[in-house]
């Protein structure tokens, strides 16, 4: 069910862009006779006008002559567009360019950098075309090309998406972002920004290809390697008033990671499971091997200046060139950067948790309620907290964690099933050392699901989903196994619907 990580990032670690202390291997990749492109993505409402300057600064740095750098726009402020248009269009459009032949096969190396909904435009397209087809049974007959992506860096990905989504999709979204031209007017791109809110299917289903869903992620130091660089720091000004917690100002920080893992809790009684098991939990890890820097003094429009900001210029020069052991460094480097600027700002790190409810035929369950409780161990049997009345003591502490663990809540606008939870790391943590203090070291934290009857003779059997243990407050070893920061963890829900409205008997009855 749950996971430990080894203690890292403690040991200082000279600033990649010093200089002078790491080794490129510059065209070490490249294939004999492939040349390599760079594709620049821009985000939504943006368009590649906005990053003409990181394409004078590759020429400037040697990554290429300006004929190999090219950039890929699509109308994101599009109402009709979708993100199988854009992985389409753009799958069309390396055809054309010469990228990849018509089967797929690459041509060419192809070095990507993204900013912001680029991240979920790239992710779909490498998923679509390169990852989808291992698992098609028409395509068994025929052989999955090799995906030409070599490396990504990722400029503040919306990996798993923003909570300015929703607002752009408003009428004052609409004001303020909308297209203003004859047949467009006020559009804002509402199907992008469908998958771009909070919490969406589509994120969950393309986690699901290409991260939690595989055996091995198509990203690592020896196949397609992803950096990630985002900034610290809050919008300033009169822009301030879209900052969100633990956010760039515009995306989530914890959601930019490809730092993922998929926890399913299954109570519906699957076909041989023994009889006396209430539940089963499962558990699948992602990406185990890509860089991820935090940086302090750059917000979610900043960070896409590289020409100014040498940390940024010094490390899309590296990322763009190393070889798999030079990644692997500058995996280490990164994650010595980040501990860095948590260490020097007020900045807090943050854990994203994305639930999705479904009933056993996978169905949505749009109405659900999730409760968390802190409660003295001594009440446990097994796995799940017996019920009974809260002391003082343990009603405090329930209040306090479930309002860390709720606070910044979220529903999906148009699937109710998917949620998502923002967990401050540092507050959660502070409640379950409370604990300690106040009941003792077999304190628990649990969680109790809640689903209304839908009518009378159809419900949801969550008898056994009562106090449901998460975590210790003493775990072994003396480290969290449930709270991670700068992470996001898919947690599936899923549960029994029954239905009492169908009978079977030998004498005829009137409805």
């Amino acid at each position: 069910m749950l996971r430990t990580r080894a203690a890292g990032g403690e040991k200082r670690i000279a600033a990649p862009w010093a200089g002078g202390t790491h080794a490129t291997a510059r065209g070490t990749l490249r294939r004999m006779a492939i040349p390599t492109r760079t594709v620049i993505i821009h985000g939504w409402s943006d368009c590649s006008d906005s990053f003409k300057d990181i394409k004078k600064y590759l020429a400037r740095a040697g990554l290429g002559p300006v004929d190999t750098i090219y950039f890929a726009d699509y109308e994101s402020r599009e109402d009709d567009i979708t993100y199988d248009d854009v992985a389409d269009g753009l799958n069309d459009r390396f055809v054309d360019r010469g990228f990849i032949s018509r089967d797929g096969e690459p041509l060419c190396d192809l070095n990507v950098i993204v900013h912001s909904t680029g991240g979920l435009v790239i992710r779909h397209w490498i998923t679509r075309y390169y990852l989808r087809r291992e698992r098609d049974p028409a395509a068994e007959h025929r052989a999955t090309p090799a995906c030409p992506v070599r490396r990504i860096v990722m400029l503040a990905p919306a990996n798993f998406g923003s909570p300015l989504a929703h607002r752009g999709r408003s009428f004052l979204g609409q004001l303020v972002k909308g297209r203003w031209g004859w047949g467009d007017f006020l559009e804002v791109g509402q199907k992008i920004l469908d998958g771009l809110e909070l919490g969406s299917p589509f994120q969950w289903r393309l986690a699901h290809g290409d991260l939690v869903g595989r055996r091995a992620s198509p990203y690592s130091a020896a196949g397609i390697q992803v950096t990630v660089l985002v900034g610290a720091d809050d919008f300033d000004g009169m822009r301030g008033w879209v900052n969100k917690a633990g956010t760039d100002g515009v995306v989530v920080i914890a959601g930019a990671s490809l730092d993922t893992m998929k926890l399913t809790l299954d109570c519906t009684k699957a076909v041989g499971s023994p009889a006396d098991t209430p539940y089963q939990w499962s558990t699948r890890k992602a990406v185990a091997e890509f860089a991820f820097g935090v940086l302090q003094g750059l917000d979610h429009g900043s960070i896409v200046e590289g020409a100014s900001d040498e940390r940024v210029g010094a490390t899309l020069r590296r990322a763009l060139t190393c070889g798999p052991d030079e990644f692997k460094e500058l995996m280490k480097d990164m994650e010595a950067v980040t501990a860095e600027t948590y260490r020097a700002t007020a900045k807090r790190q943050y854990q994203q948790f994305l639930v999705h409810a479904i009933d056993d035929l996978g169905n949505p369950i749009p109405d659900y309620t999730l409760e968390f409780f802190v409660q003295r161990g001594a009440k446990t049997s097994g796995a799940v907290v017996n019920t009974s009345t809260l002391s003082k003591a343990e009603r405090d502490l329930s209040v306090r964690a479930a309002e860390a663990l709720t606070r910044e809540g979220h529903e999906h606008s148009a699937d109710a099933s998917h949620r998502r939870f923002l967990v401050d790391v540092r507050e959660i943590a502070a409640v379950l050392a409370d604990a300690r203090t106040r009941l003792g070291d077999d304190a628990v934290l649990s969680m109790r699901v809640y689903v209304p009857d839908v009518d009378d003779g159809i419900s949801y059997d969550v008898k056994n989903l009562q106090n449901i243990v998460l975590q210790r407050a003493a775990p072994e070893g003396g480290r969290p196994t449930f709270i991670f920061p700068d992470t996001t963890t898919l947690l599936e829900l899923r549960i029994n619907r029954c239905c009492d409205l169908v009978t079977v008997e030998r004498e005829p009855r009137k409805h």
